[in-house]
């Protein structure tokens, strides 16, 4: 049997009593005691669940609390958890296959409190002449409130209608009298999404993928100016999670941004002054330096199982020193970067940043880009740095030395980068391939850099575990087999790089950059 029979809205203003007087005559009405509910709807971050059609609302009546989680279109039975505190991650609910099916959506993501709502439940039971119950009838009075923007107000009172078995003629009877002498209509509103409406807020109201809708005939410079506003809303709507260090993705995003804003503003080129160009560069230039350390520590900790599980049983247990001495030192570094994340230079330079991207553009420039139309640009500057990859890539052979494949690596970053930019201005299906291809030819290239960093850095926490005294030789041992897995796993990544760049050079992906990207000849002069 469903939780509740069905649902009816009931408007505001809308005299209880009078819904009461409606079944004289049909029912004796016995009213239990109010009860309070309070609930509490989470999600990630970036709308995990919501992305994946779900809701998961936290119940509590002071008694018990649980977990419901339910799909928004109601096409599948509810999963329900006890819990005895407020769900984080994932891994820390109890154990089973329902808790298995919602990490595979929230991944490494925390489960973060949407907004509550507040419900008093008032229980009408409907007798019979023998003062049997035959049905019940929750009436929901629901208050909402968003503590983080310090919201909250009434939404609307909801009537729900349990069945009691053996008095189904009964509950259809019921129904009649809520339809059509009360002229009451059934209610398949999620409680959650009237109370974000009434909050002023929409669902997956953020989301680090960049979705522009950009006028080909747009000036570039404004164009610009519209991708790198983006690009800053997500660096500032990732700063309060970072600092609180609620959990990896939030830095993770945040670097992602401020990397795009270093390629936009170096790869669009011509539309702002140099010197701008120059000042910013380095300004998030220092930004991925200071976000640099925490994200490293991060990786090694997300990584950890996969290290461990890459070694010999036997010597397993012999890392769990290495991560102790990475959670000794991650509190520092932390630290350090909500310091700098408070600091008067990040906030002058966001500030400032700020200034710049919503102020018009001028009427006129002399930047030999800025007012040109934007998809003019969008091809000239793709096509340039599609031939430079595939320049580079050809140039390198099993001898080249690995600073060749960090060089195309960066080269690729920034390819994938402009493609994504602008990729409204082209065709949808065509450009999804391209940058599927990107991503595979980036994730080889990344694979082969990462290994040999993370290789260095192990070899530098070994030497640092050994100063401090926090690593015995078995634990120095099993470094050592981890270091030589991961530069077998590069010297692999290697072998893979030419098989994998012939793919991408290939002549029919040649062919699809051709038609999208080559520009059409600038006019001479005088003709």
């Amino acid at each position: 049997m469903n939780e509740f029979d069905q649902a009816y809205l009931v408007p505001d203003g809308t005299d209880l009593q009078g819904i009461k007087d409606a079944f004289v005559g049909h029912y004796e009405i016995a009213e239990d005691e109010p009860r309070d509910l309070l609930r509490r709807f989470h999600d990630t971050f970036d709308w995990s669940l919501y992305h994946a059609g779900t809701v998961l609302e936290e119940r509590s009546d002071g008694s018990r609390r649980e977990l419901i989680w339910r799909s928004l279109r109601g096409d599948s039975p509810d999963l329900t958890w006890n819990i005895d505190r407020d769900p984080g991650f994932a891994a820390d609910l109890p154990p089973g296959p329902e808790a298995s099916r919602l990490a595979s959506l929230v991944g490494i993501r925390r489960l973060l409190p949407l907004l509550e709502v507040h419900t008093r439940i008032t229980t009408w039971r409907l007798l019979n002449e023998d003062d049997k119950t035959v049905v019940r009838l929750e009436l929901e009075q629901n208050r909402y409130e968003d503590k983080g923007r310090e919201r909250r107000g009434p939404i609307s009172t909801r009537m729900r209608l349990h069945s009691v078995k053996g008095y189904e003629i009964d509950l259809q009877e019921t129904k009649r009298l809520l339809q059509e002498d009360l002229g009451l209509s059934t209610n398949r509103t999620e409680l959650l999404l009237e109370a974000l409406a009434a909050a002023g807020r929409k669902p997956a109201d953020y989301s680090s993928q960049l979705d522009f809708r950009l006028d080909p005939e747009r000036r570039a410079d404004a164009t610009a100016k519209e991708i790198l506003l983006h690009l800053l809303n997500t660096i500032e709507d990732n700063i309060p999670g970072t600092r609180a260090n609620l959990d990896s993705e939030f830095l993770h995003d945040l670097r992602v941004a401020i990397r795009r804003t270093r390629s936009a503003l170096t790869q669009i080129k011509d539309v702002f002054a140099p010197d701008l160009v120059e000042r910013n560069k380095e300004a998030f230039g220092w930004l991925g330096e200071i976000t640099g350390p925490v994200r490293d520590l991060d990786v090694y900790l997300l990584d950890f199982n996969d290290y461990q599980a890459s070694l010999p049983e036997a010597l397993r247990p012999h890392l769990e020193p290495l991560r102790d001495f990475i959670h000794a030192h991650y509190g520092a570094e932390q630290k350090a970067l909500v310091e700098h994340l408070d600091s008067k230079r990040f906030r002058d330079l966001l500030r400032e940043w700020r200034a710049f991207l919503e102020a018009p553009v001028p009427e006129r420039s002399v930047v030999p880009n800025a007012m040109r139309p934007v998809k003019a640009v969008a091809d000239e500057r793709i096509w340039t740095m599609y031939k430079r990859v595939r320049k580079e890539g050809r140039a390198i052979t099993p001898a080249s030395p690995p600073e060749d494949m960090h060089e195309l690596r960066k080269s690729c970053k920034k390819l994938r980068y402009l493609i994504e930019f602008f990729d409204s201005l082209y065709p949808k299906q065509e450009v999804r391939q391209l940058v599927k291809l990107m991503k595979v030819l980036l994730d080889n290239l990344g694979n082969f850099q990462d290994l040999a960093v993370q290789a260095d850095h192990l070899r530098d926490m070994a030497q640092r575990m050994r100063d401090e005294t926090h690593a015995s030789t078995d634990t120095l041992l099993t470094m050592g087999v981890l270091v030589g897995h991961l530069l077998e796993h590069q010297h692999r990544a290697r072998e893979e790089f030419a098989q994998i760049f012939m793919t991408f050079d290939s002549e029919e992906h040649q062919a699809l950059f051709t038609s999208l990207f080559t520009p059409p000849k600038r006019k001479r002069k005088g003709a």
